[in-house]
């Protein structure tokens, strides 16, 4: 797995890291109005080495593997963060050019920086192997050497958020249950806003510099139909078409 020396490494010494050859991008516009911005937290993006090849764990592949090191196979879910990330980058939203950047930390603490142009890979086993390169190179750039699309960043994820934001958690247990649409429409319409997710199976998100903790259902909901009910909210309250 990576190390906390490797991690910071990436950190410090950006202009060093081996690079890959790059992903394609994906057709986005570029808007100067406000933006949206999400953050995806305890994100299960585990390394580690599987015989002699470095791969992200997940129950599909590593069952035997995890169980031999005493460990639960479905704690480790990528599947969550993947289809998070496809729901964010399909959406209008950020075709549009209203989404400025999503983040993943970790469940080990390693914060990813994700630009709106990257094209995610549609089947998981293609997204945990440019997952594991990232982990191993500290970023990735787009084909063609336009720009870095992912990278390791330090933390805390606050020091990459403009100051007029407002950070907004979405958490089954709060007792705060709104309308997304009636929500985003009466915010402040001179802050971009940032939301919140857990990108986990099981528990809440623990995030203390959120500025209020919401709840988009009475019932538990997936990270990506969470994200999907704010994109949604978001793009009619934009009168994206």
């Amino acid at each position: 797995m990576l190390s906390k020396r490797d991690q910071s490494m990436g950190e410090e010494d950006d202009n060093s890291a081996v690079e890959l050859p790059g992903i394609p991008l994906a057709p986005r516009r570029q808007s100067s109005k406000n933006g949206v911005y999400f953050i995806l937290e305890k994100a299960s993006l585990v390394p580690a080495y599987v015989g002699k090849k470095y791969q992200i764990l997940n129950p599909d592949e590593h069952a035997s593997f995890l169980r031999k090191k005493n460990m639960n196979p479905y704690d480790f879910r990528p599947d969550i963060v993947h289809e998070a990330l496809l729901q964010i980058m399909s959406s209008r939203l950020c075709m549009a050019g209203r989404l400025r950047a999503v983040f993943i930390r970790t469940d080990e603490g390693i914060l990813i920086k994700v630009e709106p142009r990257t094209q995610i890979p549609k089947t998981l086993g293609s997204f945990c192997n440019m997952m594991a390169e990232l982990l191993q190179k500290f970023s990735i750039k787009s084909k063609g050497n336009q720009g870095k699309l992912l990278r390791l960043i330090q933390n805390p994820v606050t020091k990459h958020l403009p100051v007029n934001t407002r950070k907004i958690g979405l958490s089954f247990s709060s007792p705060n249950t709104i309308q997304v649409r009636d929500y985003v429409s009466a915010a402040n319409q001179d802050e971009d806003l940032v939301f919140v997710v857990g990108a986990m199976a099981h528990g809440k998100i623990d995030a203390d510099y959120i500025d209020d903790l919401i709840s988009v259902s009475s019932y538990p909901l997936s990270a990506a139909t969470c994200l999907r009910r704010i994109c949604i909210a978001m793009e009619r309250n934009w009168k994206i078409m």
